[in-house]
Protein backbone atom coordinates (compact mmCIF):
# COMPACT_ATOMS: atom_id res chain seq x y z
CA UNK A 1 0.00 0.00 0.00
CA UNK A 2 1.26 3.66 -0.20
CA UNK A 3 -0.06 7.06 0.90
CA UNK A 4 -1.75 9.38 -1.40
CA UNK A 5 0.60 11.18 -3.80
CA UNK A 6 1.99 13.67 -2.04
CA UNK A 7 -0.95 15.05 -0.22
CA UNK A 8 -0.34 15.17 3.59
CA UNK A 9 -2.59 12.25 4.91
CA UNK A 10 -3.53 11.97 8.34
CA UNK A 11 -3.39 8.40 10.02
CA UNK A 12 -5.25 6.54 12.76
CA UNK A 13 -3.31 3.57 15.28
CA UNK A 14 -5.02 0.61 16.30
CA UNK A 15 -3.84 -1.54 18.93
CA UNK A 16 -6.14 -4.25 21.18
CA UNK A 17 -9.12 -2.53 19.45
CA UNK A 18 -8.45 0.94 21.20
CA UNK A 19 -7.72 3.64 18.32
CA UNK A 20 -5.76 6.67 18.26
CA UNK A 21 -5.36 9.67 16.01
CA UNK A 22 -4.90 11.15 13.91
CA UNK A 23 -1.37 11.51 13.43
CA UNK A 24 0.40 13.52 10.71
CA UNK A 25 2.93 10.90 8.74
CA UNK A 26 6.26 11.99 9.81
CA UNK A 27 4.63 11.40 13.40
CA UNK A 28 3.54 8.35 12.67
CA UNK A 29 7.53 7.00 11.34
CA UNK A 30 8.78 8.71 14.75
CA UNK A 31 6.25 6.51 16.71
CA UNK A 32 7.50 3.54 14.79
CA UNK A 33 11.35 4.20 14.95
CA UNK A 34 10.74 4.61 18.77
CA UNK A 35 8.90 1.58 18.96
CA UNK A 36 5.61 3.30 20.23
CA UNK A 37 4.12 1.60 17.51
CA UNK A 38 4.89 -1.70 16.99
CA UNK A 39 4.85 -4.04 13.72
CA UNK A 40 1.90 -5.97 14.58
CA UNK A 41 -0.24 -2.26 14.91
CA UNK A 42 -2.34 -1.65 12.78
CA UNK A 43 -2.75 1.88 10.80
CA UNK A 44 -5.60 3.43 8.69
CA UNK A 45 -4.98 6.34 6.56
CA UNK A 46 -7.83 8.76 6.69
CA UNK A 47 -11.08 7.35 4.34
CA UNK A 48 -8.98 4.16 4.30
CA UNK A 49 -8.64 0.86 5.70
CA UNK A 50 -7.05 -0.84 8.40
CA UNK A 51 -4.42 -2.80 7.47
CA UNK A 52 -0.82 -4.03 9.92
CA UNK A 53 2.21 -1.34 10.26
CA UNK A 54 4.34 -3.40 7.27
CA UNK A 55 2.18 -2.52 4.63
CA UNK A 56 3.07 0.46 4.33
CA UNK A 57 6.92 0.59 3.95
CA UNK A 58 7.02 3.88 3.20
CA UNK A 59 6.43 4.91 6.78
CA UNK A 60 9.18 2.70 8.02
CA UNK A 61 12.40 4.49 8.78
CA UNK A 62 15.38 3.61 6.63
CA UNK A 63 16.96 2.92 9.45
CA UNK A 64 15.39 0.19 10.23
CA UNK A 65 15.25 -1.91 6.96
CA UNK A 66 18.58 -2.11 7.18
CA UNK A 67 20.01 -6.10 7.35
CA UNK A 68 20.63 -7.72 10.85
CA UNK A 69 23.82 -6.91 12.61
CA UNK A 70 25.67 -5.75 15.74
CA UNK A 71 26.51 -2.27 13.67
CA UNK A 72 23.34 -1.80 12.27
CA UNK A 73 22.07 -2.47 15.66
CA UNK A 74 23.90 0.64 17.01
CA UNK A 75 22.83 2.72 13.88
CA UNK A 76 19.55 2.11 15.10
CA UNK A 77 20.07 2.80 18.48
CA UNK A 78 21.72 6.15 17.78
CA UNK A 79 18.68 7.13 15.61
CA UNK A 80 16.38 6.63 18.31
CA UNK A 81 18.32 8.66 20.70
CA UNK A 82 18.83 11.68 18.79
CA UNK A 83 15.30 11.39 17.69
CA UNK A 84 13.93 11.07 21.41
CA UNK A 85 16.31 13.46 23.16
CA UNK A 86 15.12 15.55 25.61
CA UNK A 87 16.73 18.31 27.67
CA UNK A 88 17.14 18.30 30.31
CA UNK A 89 17.62 14.06 31.23
CA UNK A 90 15.32 11.64 29.30
CA UNK A 91 12.03 10.73 28.32
CA UNK A 92 11.27 9.93 32.03
CA UNK A 93 10.90 13.48 32.44
CA UNK A 94 7.86 13.10 31.46
CA UNK A 95 6.69 10.17 33.01
CA UNK A 96 3.56 10.94 35.57
CA UNK A 97 5.15 8.29 38.26
CA UNK A 98 8.29 9.93 38.05
CA UNK A 99 8.24 11.90 41.75
CA UNK A 100 9.47 15.66 41.33
CA UNK A 101 12.68 15.30 43.08
CA UNK A 102 13.89 12.69 40.82
CA UNK A 103 12.58 14.98 37.54
CA UNK A 104 14.76 18.22 39.45
CA UNK A 105 17.99 16.13 39.77
CA UNK A 106 18.13 14.21 36.26
CA UNK A 107 20.81 16.93 34.39
CA UNK A 108 23.13 16.18 37.29
CA UNK A 109 23.85 20.19 37.53
CA UNK A 110 22.25 21.05 40.64
CA UNK A 111 24.42 23.45 42.66
CA UNK A 112 25.78 22.00 45.57
CA UNK A 113 25.15 23.52 49.31
CA UNK A 114 28.26 25.44 50.55
CA UNK A 115 26.51 26.82 53.84
CA UNK A 116 24.32 24.92 55.98
CA UNK A 117 20.94 26.41 57.26
CA UNK A 118 22.03 26.33 60.68
CA UNK A 119 25.28 28.54 59.09
CA UNK A 120 22.67 30.76 57.01
CA UNK A 121 20.57 31.49 60.28
CA UNK A 122 23.63 32.77 62.74
CA UNK A 123 24.70 34.92 59.67
CA UNK A 124 21.00 36.50 59.73
CA UNK A 125 20.84 36.36 63.44
CA UNK A 126 24.36 38.63 63.05
CA UNK A 127 23.43 41.11 60.47
CA UNK A 128 20.15 41.92 62.21
CA UNK A 129 21.82 42.68 65.59
CA UNK A 130 24.91 44.47 63.72
CA UNK A 131 22.25 46.17 62.04
CA UNK A 132 19.62 47.02 64.37
CA UNK A 133 18.03 50.57 65.19
CA UNK A 134 16.86 51.08 68.53
CA UNK A 135 13.58 52.76 68.11
CA UNK A 136 13.00 53.56 71.50
CA UNK A 137 16.61 55.00 72.43
CA UNK A 138 16.22 52.03 74.67
CA UNK A 139 19.44 50.23 73.01
CA UNK A 140 21.69 53.60 74.14
CA UNK A 141 21.20 53.36 77.94
CA UNK A 142 22.71 49.49 77.62
CA UNK A 143 26.03 49.83 74.91
CA UNK A 144 28.05 47.00 77.03
CA UNK A 145 25.33 44.77 76.26
CA UNK A 146 25.10 45.88 72.42
CA UNK A 147 28.84 45.68 72.31
CA UNK A 148 28.94 42.00 73.66
CA UNK A 149 25.98 40.99 71.50
CA UNK A 150 27.35 42.14 68.43
CA UNK A 151 31.00 40.55 69.54
CA UNK A 152 28.99 36.92 70.07
CA UNK A 153 27.31 37.24 66.94
CA UNK A 154 30.54 37.42 64.54
CA UNK A 155 32.25 35.30 66.87
CA UNK A 156 29.50 32.31 66.69
CA UNK A 157 29.67 32.83 62.64
CA UNK A 158 33.17 33.08 62.76
CA UNK A 159 33.26 29.44 64.56
CA UNK A 160 30.43 28.06 62.32
CA UNK A 161 31.94 29.22 59.12
CA UNK A 162 35.48 27.51 60.35
CA UNK A 163 33.71 24.18 61.46
CA UNK A 164 31.74 23.73 58.22
CA UNK A 165 33.77 20.74 56.34
CA UNK A 166 35.57 21.86 52.94
CA UNK A 167 33.85 20.17 49.57
CA UNK A 168 36.84 18.56 47.47
CA UNK A 169 35.23 17.94 44.42
CA UNK A 170 36.03 15.12 42.23
CA UNK A 171 39.24 14.42 41.00
CA UNK A 172 38.66 13.26 37.33
CA UNK A 173 41.87 12.84 36.06
CA UNK A 174 42.17 10.28 38.83
CA UNK A 175 43.26 6.54 37.71
CA UNK A 176 40.85 3.36 38.81
CA UNK A 177 40.94 2.55 41.96
CA UNK A 178 38.54 1.21 44.55
CA UNK A 179 35.75 4.27 46.26
CA UNK A 180 37.34 6.50 43.29
CA UNK A 181 35.32 9.30 43.62
CA UNK A 182 34.37 10.16 39.47
CA UNK A 183 31.20 11.87 40.34
CA UNK A 184 29.81 14.43 38.09
CA UNK A 185 32.89 13.74 35.72
CA UNK A 186 32.96 13.57 31.92
CA UNK A 187 33.99 9.84 30.80
CA UNK A 188 32.24 9.60 27.88
CA UNK A 189 33.82 6.67 25.50
CA UNK A 190 36.44 5.62 28.48
CA UNK A 191 38.03 2.34 28.52
CA UNK A 192 37.79 0.52 31.61
CA UNK A 193 37.64 -3.04 30.77
CA UNK A 194 38.67 -5.92 33.98
CA UNK A 195 39.15 -2.23 36.10
CA UNK A 196 38.25 -2.65 39.85
CA UNK A 197 35.91 -0.14 41.28
CA UNK A 198 33.91 -1.79 44.02
CA UNK A 199 32.81 1.17 45.65
CA UNK A 200 33.18 4.14 43.20
CA UNK A 201 31.50 6.97 43.55
CA UNK A 202 29.73 8.25 39.63
CA UNK A 203 26.99 9.62 40.57
CA UNK A 204 25.74 12.17 37.75
CA UNK A 205 28.50 10.65 35.78
CA UNK A 206 28.52 10.88 31.82
CA UNK A 207 29.68 7.61 30.43
CA UNK A 208 28.15 7.24 27.14
CA UNK A 209 29.72 4.05 24.72
CA UNK A 210 32.01 3.41 27.55
CA UNK A 211 34.07 -0.02 27.79
CA UNK A 212 33.42 -1.63 31.13
CA UNK A 213 32.75 -5.47 30.45
CA UNK A 214 34.38 -7.58 33.01
CA UNK A 215 34.66 -4.50 35.53
CA UNK A 216 33.96 -4.89 39.06
CA UNK A 217 31.42 -1.74 40.49
CA UNK A 218 29.53 -3.87 43.28
CA UNK A 219 28.38 -1.34 45.43
CA UNK A 220 29.12 1.87 44.01
CA UNK A 221 27.26 4.95 43.31
CA UNK A 222 25.78 5.66 39.73
CA UNK A 223 22.49 7.12 40.57
CA UNK A 224 21.42 9.40 37.38
CA UNK A 225 24.54 8.21 35.50
CA UNK A 226 24.66 8.27 31.65
CA UNK A 227 25.67 4.92 30.46
CA UNK A 228 24.15 4.76 26.71
CA UNK A 229 25.37 2.23 24.55
CA UNK A 230 27.88 1.02 27.29
CA UNK A 231 29.56 -2.24 26.76
CA UNK A 232 29.13 -3.51 30.42
CA UNK A 233 29.05 -7.52 29.44
CA UNK A 234 29.80 -9.46 32.32
CA UNK A 235 30.19 -6.30 34.58
CA UNK A 236 29.43 -7.08 38.49
CA UNK A 237 27.19 -4.57 39.43
CA UNK A 238 25.83 -6.00 42.36
CA UNK A 239 24.66 -4.30 45.39
CA UNK A 240 25.61 -1.06 43.26
CA UNK A 241 23.23 1.89 42.72
CA UNK A 242 21.59 3.12 39.58
CA UNK A 243 18.66 5.08 40.62
CA UNK A 244 17.60 7.20 38.09
CA UNK A 245 20.36 5.83 35.53
CA UNK A 246 19.97 6.06 31.40
CA UNK A 247 21.15 2.57 29.85
CA UNK A 248 19.49 2.89 26.57
CA UNK A 249 21.31 0.35 24.23
CA UNK A 250 23.93 -0.16 26.24
CA UNK A 251 25.16 -4.53 26.64
CA UNK A 252 24.32 -5.80 29.83
CA UNK A 253 24.85 -9.23 28.33
CA UNK A 254 25.76 -11.81 31.49
CA UNK A 255 26.06 -8.76 34.07
CA UNK A 256 25.49 -9.29 37.76
CA UNK A 257 22.98 -7.12 39.02
CA UNK A 258 21.79 -8.78 41.87
CA UNK A 259 20.14 -6.47 44.50
CA UNK A 260 21.23 -3.97 42.40
CA UNK A 261 18.78 -0.69 42.58
CA UNK A 262 17.55 0.25 38.77
CA UNK A 263 14.47 2.21 39.99
CA UNK A 264 13.63 4.70 37.43
CA UNK A 265 16.45 3.43 35.10
CA UNK A 266 16.01 3.66 31.45
CA UNK A 267 17.01 0.17 29.96
CA UNK A 268 15.09 0.39 26.73
CA UNK A 269 17.24 -0.87 23.96
CA UNK A 270 19.47 -2.34 26.76
CA UNK A 271 20.70 -6.07 25.40
CA UNK A 272 20.17 -8.42 28.65
CA UNK A 273 20.57 -12.10 27.67
CA UNK A 274 22.46 -13.98 30.38
CA UNK A 275 22.11 -10.98 32.92
CA UNK A 276 21.61 -11.79 36.67
CA UNK A 277 18.78 -9.42 38.14
CA UNK A 278 17.92 -11.61 41.28
CA UNK A 279 16.49 -9.42 44.21
CA UNK A 280 16.77 -6.03 41.73
CA UNK A 281 15.13 -3.41 42.35
CA UNK A 282 13.09 -2.24 39.27
CA UNK A 283 10.35 0.54 40.53
CA UNK A 284 8.94 2.46 37.59
CA UNK A 285 12.21 1.69 35.20
CA UNK A 286 11.67 1.68 31.85
CA UNK A 287 11.93 -1.59 30.18
CA UNK A 288 14.04 -2.91 27.31
CA UNK A 289 11.16 -2.98 25.53
CA UNK A 290 9.69 0.78 26.85
CA UNK A 291 7.55 -0.36 28.95
CA UNK A 292 7.32 1.26 32.46
CA UNK A 293 7.87 -1.31 35.31
CA UNK A 294 5.78 -1.73 38.11
CA UNK A 295 6.45 -0.47 41.68
CA UNK A 296 7.19 -3.30 43.95
CA UNK A 297 9.04 -5.31 40.56
CA UNK A 298 11.52 -7.22 42.09
CA UNK A 299 13.84 -9.33 39.83
CA UNK A 300 11.59 -9.22 36.93
CA UNK A 301 9.78 -6.07 35.52
CA UNK A 302 5.79 -6.74 36.10
CA UNK A 303 3.75 -4.92 33.73
CA UNK A 304 -0.11 -3.79 33.63
CA UNK A 305 -2.36 -6.01 32.57
CA UNK A 306 -4.33 -5.01 29.66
Amino acid sequence: MSTEGSRRVLWYTRRDNVARGPYPDRQISRYILLGRIRETDELKPEDGEWAVVTDYPELIPEVMKLPPGEENHQLLLMARMREDERTPGDRRDRNPNVPQAVRERRSGQERRQTETDESLRHRELKYRVAHVTPANGKLYRYPAIFTVIVLVGFAISFLLEKAEPEVVPPDCSAGPHPGVDWSHCNLSGVKLDGANLVGAKLGNTRMELAQLSEANLSGATLEYARLDLANLEQVNLSHANLFGATLRGANLRAARLSETNLAYANLSGALIEGADLSGAVLDNAIWVDERTCLPGSRGRCLFKKH
